[in-house]
């Protein structure tokens, strides 16, 4: 019995020397070990450096059992990462975060104004903001990297209204293609507190979020936009007073 066992250990040895490819489970292996089947490996050593801290194993398309670091598993993986995040207020009555209207009409466009923020972090390789004029208004985000983003504004509005009036809020994205996009949200719909007397102040918090792919020259500008009957009027379309009237902050998702 052990002198059949030697000779089917010398005949699997001469075999590996002669192929130089060894198979189980295959009668046609593709690589020096190929297994055709499941592997199981038990009380494997813990790396002892840092290079073998960041290398794990894998398989490529075919199969083959390859070292990957940890970037290559992360390439795909989308992470949240703040590009721009500021406040915008004065310690004025009223907070100039938009072109003033007094009355405002209906579908106009209040930019908002992006001037002298209290920036928290800008990332410029990603995002930009752009102030053509120096003047309140005509401020607009200009994206510089590839990538999806968030946009998320707090903030929010004193108005002196007599009827129901609608809020919508207003984005357009002047993309590098030439072509346009915009969206239009109702953010807020209501009437004055205590019925319809005029010259009655309403408070409305409000909390504006979009996340969009963009590409690189994509330029991103923002509005409110009253939405009513031509005879409601808003008589004071500005957010409220505070130190800060206004938070906005953009993610965006990292490759």
């Amino acid at each position: 019995m052990s002198r059949l066992l030697l000779l089917i250990v010398l005949c699997f040895c001469s075999t590996i020397s002669a192929s130089a490819q060894v198979g189980i489970g295959t009668t046609d292996p593709k690589n020096d070990l190929h297994i055709e089947g499941g592997l199981r490996i038990t009380n494997t050593p813990a790396g002892v450096d840092n290079d073998a801290s960041q290398r794990v194993l894998a398989t490529d398309e075919n199969g083959d059992v390859v070292t990957v670091d940890r970037d290559q598993i992360l390439k795909d993986v989308k992470f949240p990462e703040i590009v721009f995040s500021a406040k915008y207020g004065t310690t004025d009555p009223f907070i100039p975060f938009f072109n003033s209207c007094n009355p405002c009409n209906a579908g106009q466009q209040l930019r908002l104004n992006l001037v002298s923020p209290k920036i928290a972090y800008q990332k410029t390789s990603a995002i930009q903001v752009i102030d053509p004029s120096g003047t309140n208004g005509d401020e607009y985000f200009r994206i510089t990297e590839d990538g999806y983003y968030t946009f998320e504004i707090q903030t929010s509005i004193t108005l002196n209204q007599a009827l129901k009036y609608y809020i919508n809020f207003y984005m357009q994205n002047n993309k590098a293609d030439t072509t346009t996009e915009t969206d239009i949200l109702r953010i807020y719909a209501g009437i004055p507190a205590g019925g319809e007397p005029d010259n009655q102040n309403i408070g409305a918090p409000i909390t504006f979020k979009d996340v969009k792919y963009y590409n690189a020259g994509d330029e991103v500008y923002f509005a409110f936009q009253p939405a009513f009957n031509i005879n409601a009027i808003i008589a004071n379309g500005r957010p409220t007073g505070a130190s800060y009237a206004a938070q906005l902050t953009v993610m965006r998702f990292t490759d």
